[in-house]
């Protein structure tokens, strides 16, 4: 496991309690949804009464303590902080809650505690639960995605050498898998896709996701008029990436079409 300590002080007009507050409810969960790598965050936060003194002045008012399973996932976290937006983000907020100039911060290697065997596996278990929020939100932007027609925003969720089969024949990379979307839905008017049963099995680098999906799909300046649905489920195999989960494989099972096939017009025949 490898740490990430950091010294830091509140803005020197903020409260304790303030303090205390902010990071809690806002820089906090910033950071959380930020950064997906951290295994464990823990802020502790200085209480000056009864404290040990020896002479030193304590000048910061948290500890905090970032966790990650590996050198490699605290690399990703790092390049991810490097991330100019990101940065930003976090520069931005960090301004409301810290004396940003006194903020210290060090890469450190823990020695004892508990158990060895212990920690693996709660480090473990807490990687996967990361992994499976990370891959079941993956497949909540692909939803959109589709919904926003936003095709430059495909490789959020899918690799660049993807292959799948969505019912009309194998086919592999990025273009193809736009051509495959835009050929359908580019068609028709406002779609809706529901996702949902999703089951996440993680194994390391690698999981399967198993999603039901129900497609709704409405004829082009007719938001009254019919609607084509189809029912199936999306089988997906992920690996992870420098950028974070992607789909390396994927394949839709469909179980039922109901409606006009028409309202999808370049694909009507092949679903018909």
């Amino acid at each position: 496991m490898i740490k990430c300590v950091a010294l830091l002080k509140r803005r020197a007009d903020l409260s304790n309690e303030a303090f205390v507050h902010y990071y809690e409810t806002r820089h906090a969960p910033l950071i959380v949804g930020l950064c997906p790598d951290i295994l464990s965050y823990k802020r502790n936060f200085v209480q000056r009464e009864g404290a040990f003194a020896f002479g030193v002045p304590i000048d910061f008012d948290c500890v905090t303590e970032l966790c990650f399973a590996d050198r490699a996932a605290y690399d990703r976290f790092a390049a991810r902080c490097a991330e100019p937006e990101v940065a930003r983000l976090i520069a931005q907020d960090e301004e409301h809650v810290f004396d940003r100039s006194a903020t210290r911060m060090m890469l450190v290697e823990e020695h004892g505690g508990p158990i060895s065997g212990r920690v693996t596996l709660e480090a473990d278990g807490l990687r996967a639960l990361q992994d499976e929020r990370a891959i079941t939100r993956g497949l909540a932007r692909f939803a959109r995605v589709l919904d926003t027609k936003a095709w430059d925003d495909l490789g959020d969720v899918f690799a660049d050498d993807i292959e799948f089969d969505y019912g009309q024949g194998e086919r592999q990379g990025m273009a193809a898998l736009a051509d495959q979307m835009r050929r359908y839905l580019d068609a028709c008017g406002g779609t809706q896709h529901l996702l949902g049963s999703i089951l996440v099995d993680p194994a390391g680098d690698t999981a399967v996701s198993r999603a039901y999906v129900q497609a709704r799909h409405q004829r082009r300046n007719d938001p009254g008029g019919a609607i084509f649905d189809s029912n199936g489920e999306y089988i997906d195999r992920w690996e992870r990436r420098a950028e974070g989960w992607r789909i390396v494989r994927r394949d839709a099972l469909w179980a039922t079409h109901g409606g006009d096939p028409a309202i999808l017009a370049a694909g009507a025949e092949e679903l018909g």
